[in-house]
């Protein structure tokens, strides 16, 4: 199937199944997101901690994204639905947005360390960064990663970008929702390898920057 002719809900659920079944996320939390002109079409509330990844595309929750409306069988948007669209007015060519708590990156997030890439294949994120601290579900936290999102767009980064938020998760962007998930597991790969080379007792570059 051409990607324009997805349903954009389906599109979703498939996304929102793999990020379960790959253990992209945990069950805490998260959320998927993409656009379609002046739609955005979200997966709805608790889709982690009450549905366990696993939806139907009558779940997907869709927003006008002029008048922040939203219509459909569900109209619980997700508690993050602030940071999803500050990301959609500010960066016009995002297609879509991934907001997850993966096992590894966690460790990132929480200890407050930016995630280097370790692989080929994970050199195009560079360092992936962290927003400043601020409280879940805010306008803070929407504003910080915005600000973390335009700080790596400043250095030329032109594709998928990912931010990590500090105690929280990551946050990933694509030009379409292959993209961003294809960054998830990018993000994802990079903290398995970093985490895994420290068991083995292997320097990193903090270690001999002395962070």
């Amino acid at each position: 199937m051409r990607k324009r002719d997805r349903d954009p809900r389906r599109w979703i659920v498939s996304v929102a199944e793999d990020i379960g079944r790959f253990r992209l996320s945990d069950f805490a939390g998260g959320n998927v997101s993409l656009r379609a002109g002046d739609l955005i079409y979200m997966t709805p509330r608790y889709t982690g901690s009450r549905r366990r990844w696993r939806l139907e595309p009558k779940d997907i929750v869709v927003v006008d994204f002029r008048t922040g409306e939203a219509f459909g069988r569900s109209r619980q948007v997700s508690r993050e639905a602030t940071l999803h669209l500050a990301i959609y007015r500010e960066f016009p060519d995002v297609g879509a947005v991934i907001h997850a708590h993966p096992f590894y990156s966690m460790v990132f997030a929480c200890k407050g360390k930016p995630i280097l890439p370790t692989a080929e294949y994970t050199e195009k994120l560079g360092a992936v960064p962290l927003t400043e601290p601020a409280p879940a579900h805010s306008p803070e936290l929407a504003e910080a990663v915005v600000k973390a999102l335009t700080r790596t767009r400043a250095k030329g980064m032109d594709h998928g970008m990912a931010v990590l938020i500090p105690f929280h998760g990551v946050v990933c962007v694509g030009r379409d929702l292959d993209e961003a998930f294809d960054i998830l597991n990018r993000v994802e790969t990079s903290a398995r390898i970093r985490l895994y080379s420290t068991l083995l007792g292997e320097r990193t570059p903090e270690d001999d920057s002395g962070g």
